[in-house]
């Protein structure tokens, strides 16, 4: 790890946010106390121990190999600067929030309308402020505003709210992953001044607005939806039940600019540059295009990993030097976290590093595995290798596991690099269209696959501690595996395939020890699932109407009412009572009890219904 300076003080970065963002605390203390209670024990005097195989004492050498003074350093530095920039960060949001408030402030139009069924949304840049932004809700009638406008506006604010049920939505801690302060439903305004923001990114956003014009003037609406979220991350356009296909069948990746989006386009500019300029000139010009198309696209946090990854790859390529990609998801990671540390929490980016750490740690196990499958092995090798990683985010923020994935991935990568490729080219030559069109129907013929029987399992949100003991298992299963099939150990890793080699003798001895041990701990956990609970009742915030949820003392549980809403727009069942009763950790109801039949009582049903299976038979 000393050879990965930006690594390890990533990873100090990533310890100061989390302790900031959970614990809203210092946590300087914390440091305080721990290098007390490690001189404390180092002036203990030392006596002989006798050998034992499990000791705690025998192994925590080890750690001293690993956390060198060196790394500790760089972690407890930049562990504290993030934990104070967090924490400024907290107060200087609390202090903003000022819920319900008449207000008049002046910003600048960062970004393009969104076109909602009552009135406009716009992003702006509050002026004055320290980098901070805001939604404005503005009547359809009042105006319309563009891209750069100076404005000044009057109106009421409203505070984002936390979430009102346990494990639900959190709109302030989501709009905090945008910078966004919260949302204001404007009555007065007036435009001072029109293209006040930065030249290069309103350069950037008409580009993206001819772009979107070109593929809407060209394409049916759900193929031009489509096509804005391969080639742009733009799905606003692209309908919740597409949206939902396309996730169940493991494939929305697609509709997010990441790694696959810009390897096919570095791919595409070098085969058409390169025998035309060299190898040489094409690469820099082909960064160039990589920085102009994150402008054009935006900043998220997966088109900044894939964009700079990209760059320093082939950076390394021009000046000779070998590519460490451990350290350029380091540092990618380490400019998105700096930009906004309440990013930690957006799942986009959790889901982008997590599946290209995947790749790196099992990729080339799961090949070896796949060595006889005469095609698609590598396609197969990338998606497994991914889903280990992105496994236990997927479940805990959207209860969903795609049985299909394997399938609708190996037809995915056969169709999307061809369909990005056209896309970007259908722009210029409009003949284009008609091959563009078959890779978008191609594409929504794969996210059928989300109809079929089984198509997907619904889990119980999984508590962070077991996701974590999730990633220690396979983590310490890929290092073991390393010992075994590394030609060439270290003396530490030598040392631990000895240790492992002592412990599988040492169970084989006292085998019937440890069977009873296991037996006794299985047994125990059984008995504490039907030892008899505490009266649960719960009362749900489903808006408008009443929903309680009961567990007996016997583990029954019972629903009463649901809640309902006469927009057809939002189906409470699905939005709210479904993922809330997953993160209580219950997949089934017994018994389903409806007070009377109002719509704002039973409208929930439809939904819940066919979703989660009763275990008994009642007709109610």
């Amino acid at each position: 790890m000393e050879q990965r300076p930006i690594l390890v003080a990533t990873i100090g970065y990533i310890i100061g946010i989390l302790w900031g963002l959970y614990l809203k605390s210092s946590i300087v203390p914390f440091y305080i106390l721990i290098i007390a209670i490690y001189y404390l024990i180092k002036n203990v005097p030392k006596r002989k121990r006798k050998f034992r195989l499990l000791s705690f004492y025998r192994y925590s050498r080890y750690l001293k190999i690993i956390f060198t003074k060196k790394i500790l350093l760089i972690i407890f530095i930049f562990s504290v600067i993030s934990n104070n920039y967090i924490l400024l960060k907290n107060k200087q949001y609390e202090n903003t929030y000022q819920d319900g408030e008449n207000i008049e402030i002046q910003g600048i139009i960062i970004s393009q309308k969104i076109e909602k069924e009552y009135y406009n949304l716009y992003q702006i840049k509050i002026l004055n402020s320290k980098n901070l932004n805001l939604y404005i809700q503005v009547n359809k009638k009042i105006q319309e505003l563009e891209y750069g406008d100076k404005i000044k506006i009057k109106g009421e604010y409203c505070k984002p709210s936390k979430q009102r049920n346990y494990g639900g939505y959190n709109d302030e801690q989501y709009l905090k992953t945008l910078k966004i302060i919260g949302r204001m439903k404007v009555q007065q305004i007036k435009i001072i001044a029109k293209k006040q923001q930065n030249i290069i990114l309103q350069w950037a956003n008409e580009i993206n607005a001819k772009i979107k014009k070109i593929i809407e003037n060209s394409f049916s609406n759900e193929n031009a939806s489509i096509l804005k979220g391969v080639l742009l991350g733009e799905t606003e356009d692209i309908s919740e039940e597409a949206q939902e296909k396309f996730r169940i069948s493991n494939i929305s990746h697609i509709l997010a600019i990441s790694g696959m989006h810009i390897s096919y386009i570095v791919i595409g500019i070098q085969l058409l540059l390169q025998k035309m300029i060299g190898k040489h000139k094409s690469k820099i010009i082909t960064i160039i295009i990589l920085i102009i198309y994150t402008f054009i696209t935006g900043f998220s946090p997966s088109i900044m990993r894939a964009v700079i990854m990209g760059i320093l790859a082939l950076g390394s390529n021009i000046i000779y030097r070998k590519n460490d990609i451990w350290n350029s998801i380091a540092i990618s990671l380490l400019i998105n976290l700096i930009y906004n540390p309440y990013l930690i929490s957006h799942v986009g980016l959790q889901l982008s590093y997590f599946g290209t750490i995947g790749i790196l740690l099992f990729h080339f196990i799961i090949l070896k595995k796949l060595k006889k499958i005469p095609i698609g092995k590598e396609t197969l090798a990338i998606s497994i290798s991914a889903q280990i990683m992105i496994l236990p985010i997927m479940l805990y923020h959207f209860n969903i596991f795609g049985i299909y994935f394997l399938i609708t991935n190996l037809l995915v990568n056969i169709i999307i690099g061809p369909t990005i490729i056209l896309g970007f080219f259908s722009l210029i030559l409009k003949p284009l269209t008609i091959f563009t069109n078959i890779g978008l129907k191609l594409l929504k013929f794969i996210s059928n696959f989300s109809q079929l029987p089984f198509s997907k399992i619904y889990f119980i949100t999984p508590p962070i501690y077991l996701i974590i003991f999730y990633y220690i298992i396979i983590l310490i299963f890929r290092y073991i595996y390393t010992i075994y099939h590394k030609r060439y150990l270290t003396v530490t890793q030598s040392r631990v395939k000895n240790i492992i080699s002592l412990c599988r003798y040492n169970f084989y001895i006292k085998k019937k020890k440890y069977l009873k041990i296991i037996f006794i701990i299985i047994t125990s956990l059984i008995i504490i699932q039907v030892f008899p609970k505490k009266l649960k009742i719960n009362f749900v915030d489903v808006g408008q109407g009443d929903c309680t949820f009961i567990a007996t003392p016997q583990n029954k549980t019972i629903l009463i009412d649901g809640g309902g809403s006469l927009n057809d727009n939002f189906d409470v069942g699905k939005r709210t009572l479904i993922p809330y009763l997953l993160d209580k950790g219950y997949s089934s109801i017994d018994y389903v009890i409806i007070s009377h039949f109002d719509q704002d009582h039973v409208r929930w049903n439809n939904y819940i219904i066919r979703r989660i299976k009763s275990k008994t038979n009642n007709n109610w």
